[in-house]
């Protein structure tokens, strides 16, 4: 059997294995994973953190002449309703030169990629250790990766580390452009409680609707519309993407990016809403509860906001905005979770090795940071220092729109095509920045 073949099976028995988070079971990941690997003789280790939520772990002992590298990925996938697929979302089906299933984008294309890469080093003098980490809960805000780093930070622990959430390759007029995601914008997750008074529902001038009292609320934040800023280090990705879509001629600036996103956006939703949402604030209403009883005059209303900045904001600066944006009203405010923006250093050896292994294989490509507009495991290692680059190197195939919505969406699958390609982009990474 190839190596292609390989890497296409071991793809398929990790798409069956379902790990839909909730409730995760990723623990049966993570033993197929140490299993194969012992096949191979080599050793791995579950470190387990609630039953049947692991994670699995493994290093490669290097020199120490050089640094180190840990290769991160999540075996944790979103739920999916079998009934809106083509195909049955745990089957690994190999069809039409396909790989079907859910994660087959996000992420375990990736698991797989990075683990038959890891696995092929073991024989080999690498200037520094080798670390592979297959962990859990990602999807649901990285409980995996954060008993690792707070239970036993040297199982893990490399100089640099290599995750998802970049990679993704674009079909411009003047050739392919490639991101590398450097940056997470900040996530600040808050709630707005309005309160009112209970009375009989058939007699509403008794009370005081809390339900009433919140739309306003909820009126301002659908109509906010964050300003693009020009922030880094998406305003260059950007930039480089309406000039290869040849939307722009002249330098992009703050007086015409409004007006080229639009364009871009008529062009391929996908490409221009995501790039919007890369240089501004969001503020998406996903949650509204309110009222106990049909007949009863709700006195508590609570909306959910899922409020995202880009690199340069602070807690203190989304209050203010809130408190602007709400002037005038009454309401009470608790944030639910909260995470500072990161970013990554882009001047390093492994950024360059990154850039230089794309154009072996892509000679004409362009490699540009940028930021993601969700979050990933990334941001636990930029916290401590650590440079974390999101890269799983993809050709996307038809429209951007279309393709991204295969992520949490329905009928996802990867071209074995891209599989591979995937694969000999990272290999040549791997090879360039850690062998003697």
């Amino acid at each position: 059997m190839s190596g292609r073949d390989d890497l296409v099976k071991l793809l398929s028995n990790l798409l069956q294995i379902d790990t839909s988070n909730p409730p995760g079971n990723e623990s049966n990941a993570a033993g197929f994973l140490r299993d194969w690997l012992s096949e191979r003789g080599i050793k791995s280790e579950i470190v387990e953190f609630e039953k049947g939520r692991a994670n699995l772990v493994s290093r490669i002992k290097g020199s120490g002449e050089g640094p180190s590298l840990l290769l991160l990925s999540h075996t944790d996938v979103v739920p999916a309703d079998p009934a809106r697929w083509k195909i049955p979302p745990f089957s690994g089906t190999v069809k039409d030169g396909y790989v079907w299933g859910r994660g087959a984008l996000d992420m375990k294309s990736m698991v797989a990629v990075e683990t038959m890469i890891y696995s092929e080093m073991i024989d080999r003098e690498l200037k520094g250790d080798l670390v592979l980490a297959a962990t859990a809960d990602e999807e649901k805000g990285g409980s995996g990766i954060k008993h690792i780093l707070e239970k036993a930070l040297e199982k893990i622990t490399a100089n640099y580390v290599i995750n998802e959430g970049g990679g993704e390759g674009i079909l411009t007029k003047k050739g392919w452009l490639f991101n590398i995601q450097t940056a997470e914008r900040g996530v600040f997750w808050y709630r707005v409680r309005t309160n009112g008074s209970p009375a009989h529902g058939s007699v509403p001038g008794l009370g005081v609707n809390a339900i009433d009292r919140m739309r306003p609320l909820l009126n301002r934040i659908s109509e906010f519309k964050g300003v693009s800023k020009r922030v880094e280090p998406s305003w260059r990705y950007v930039e480089s993407l309406l000039k290869m879509m040849e939307l722009a001629d002249e330098e992009v600036s703050i007086n015409n990016i409004e007006i080229l996103l639009d364009r871009l956006a008529e062009i391929d939703k996908g490409l221009g809403e995501s790039s919007k949402a890369m240089l501004r604030v969001t503020m998406t209403p996903t949650v509204i509860q309110g009222g106990v009883k049909e007949n009863v005059v709700p006195y508590e209303c609570t909306l959910t906001v899922d409020c995202r900045v880009p690199p340069g904001y602070s807690k203190e600066s989304v209050k203010r905005m809130i408190r602007d944006l709400f002037q005038g009203l009454e309401y009470e405010l608790e944030f639910i979770q909260e995470s500072e923006p990161t970013v990554s250093p882009v001047d390093t050896p492994l950024y360059r090795t990154i850039e230089s292994s794309l154009l072996k294989e892509v000679p004409s490509a362009r490699l540009e940071p940028t930021t993601m507009t969700g979050g990933t495991d990334s941001r636990y290692f930029r916290r401590i220092g650590i440079p974390a680059y999101g890269f799983q190197p993809l050709m996307i195939e038809g429209n951007y729109y279309d393709w991204s919505r295969m992520v949490h969406g329905d009928n996802e699958r990867i071209s074995i095509n891209n599989l591979v390609f995937c694969y000999k982009v990272l290999k040549q990474v791997v090879e360039s920045f850690m062998l003697k």
